[in-house]
């Protein structure tokens, strides 16, 4: 099965690309728009090496949610 794969553009810098194994569904894309989150939540966190300030409380909570 041939990869699916996603180019997303991004300002001042080369486009992200994103390799799905197969075809997305509904179902696989909000697992993935989650994991996404989480992953880049992590490492905004990694990078930046302080306390998370009201709005990344604010969407630790929303992404909780969505998660269950």
């Amino acid at each position: 099965m041939t990869p699916f794969q996603l180019t997303l553009p991004l300002p001042a810098s080369d486009p992200a690309v994103l390799t799905l194994p197969q075809p997305p569904t509904n179902a696989s894309l909000h697992a993935l728009e989650l994991a996404l989150a989480g992953g880049l939540q992590a490492l905004r966190r990694d990078l930046g090496g302080g306390e998370p300030d009201a709005g990344d409380i604010e969407y630790d909570s929303w992404l909780q949610v969505l998660r269950h």
